[in-house]
């Protein structure tokens, strides 16, 4: 794979490229985005000849995932890359992650309920959550790149009445991955009061140190939400997955994915994608990983120190946390700066709750990132002057 090639996605219907301006305003279309979480790399050949081959078939009725070829090759991938069994009857299959803890949350709390998660977050999870009550836990900075918890507050939370903590893992926007202790900790003051914890980890394997899924530590408090599409690319194809131990709360969403939402049948891209990744692509992963973190080590290169700005290697995903708030600038005026001067769509962190910070995708052919860098540079020496 040539992950430095640049393929135009401009009239694809492509969310990043074609429909800037519902993120950026009137008149963004021309800038070059850096914005939504996917990227701009072709997915592994294996998964394309596979979509290739099934197309020639030419029917496209419904279609099942309840199978054992689906459900061995999602237990494959964790067994293989990160020493953890899981059992096929967990494994469910759900149109995205968001629809997954969406549905489990008001299953597990209702609405109105007590509901845990860390802040700085996803902006989707603020979207969600909206119908209940939510506990924040500050994710600090103690270290440059190293985020830390506190595990006190998250117990006062608990001993408030939370019954649910909605964890990431590796987190976005700040990229942190959770180490095997902390999560054990986590898990332990959950099973002491009585919290399930969800842990969103479609970012696993975009990692740059060693990953545990929550279920490694435990099945019984534990759930995991993911899916193929983030490391692969192919969110365009639909489909996620939960890994649910809990037989009566898996029955219950199963029930609810067939009979209420009916979207119980999946797209067969969707099934077929996942199934070629996990079971023929994992050397394409390792190769991506060195590619992305090249890019964000050139990131660091060029921008760190840069009138003030603050920007580390995080330790997951292909987001760049950057802080903007020694550099003694009016942020309003440098997002409209990104925009006017630098030609480019980057996310602000307001969304994610830390408005002096600014959330760049460097999952793209380093040529791309170059023009990330040299417009974020372009916008802060404006206001500089």
């Amino acid at each position: 794979m040539r992950f430095d090639e640049v393929i135009d996605r401009k009239g694809t219907y492509c969310t990043q490229w074609d429909y800037i301006e519902d993120r950026f305003g009137e008149g963004t279309k021309d800038l070059t985005p850096f914005s939504i979480s996917d990227t701009d790399f072709r997915c592994p050949d294996e998964i394309l000849n596979a979509i290739l081959e099934r197309t020639k078939h030419g029917i496209f009725g419904y279609s099942r995932w309840n199978h054992e070829d689906y459900k061995s090759s999602i237990k494959s991938w964790y067994s293989r890359r990160y020493k953890t069994e899981i059992e096929s009857e967990w494994v469910v299959y759900a149109p995205s992650v968001i629809y997954t803890i969406s549905i489990l949350v008001d299953k597990l709390v209702g609405k109105g309920g007590k509901v845990m998660t860390h802040t700085p977050k996803y902006d989707g999870f603020t979207k969600i959550l909206k119908p209940y009550e939510v506990f924040e836990i500050e994710l600090k900075e103690k270290v440059k790149g190293s985020y830390e918890t506190d595990f006190l507050k998250i117990e006062d939370g608990f001993k408030a009445g939370v019954k649910l903590f909605l964890l990431c893992n590796p987190e976005n926007p700040v990229g942190k991955v959770w180490t095997y202790d902390e999560l054990k900790k986590l898990i332990k003051l959950c099973k002491k009061y009585s919290v399930i914890l969800i842990s969103d980890d479609i970012h696993m394997d975009i990692a740059r140190k060693e990953v545990t899924p929550v279920l490694k530590i435990d099945s019984e408090n534990c759930i995991v939400v993911s899916s193929a599409s983030k490391t692969f690319n192919t969110p365009a194809l639909g489909g996620s997955y939960a890994l649910i131990p809990q037989k009566k709360l898996r029955e219950e969403f199963i029930t609810h994915l067939k009979e209420v939402d009916s979207v119980s049948s999946p797209t067969i891209f969707g099934v077929l994608s996942t199934m070629v990744a996990y079971n023929s692509c994992e050397y394409w992963v390792d190769e991506l990983n060195e590619y992305l973190t090249k890019n964000c080590e050139y990131v660091v290169s060029e921008l760190d120190g840069y009138y003030g700005i603050d920007v580390a290697i995080p330790e997951g995903t292909y987001l760049m946390w950057i802080d903007l708030k020694n550099c003694e600038i009016d942020m309003v005026e440098f997002k409209k700066a990104l925009i006017e001067v630098g030609k480019v769509a980057i996310m602000s962190g307001e969304a994610y709750g830390d408005s002096n910070r600014i959330r760049l995708n460097v999952g793209c052919p380093l040529s791309k990132v170059k023009i990330g860098v040299e417009g974020i540079k372009r916008a802060i020496e404006k206001l500089k002057k």
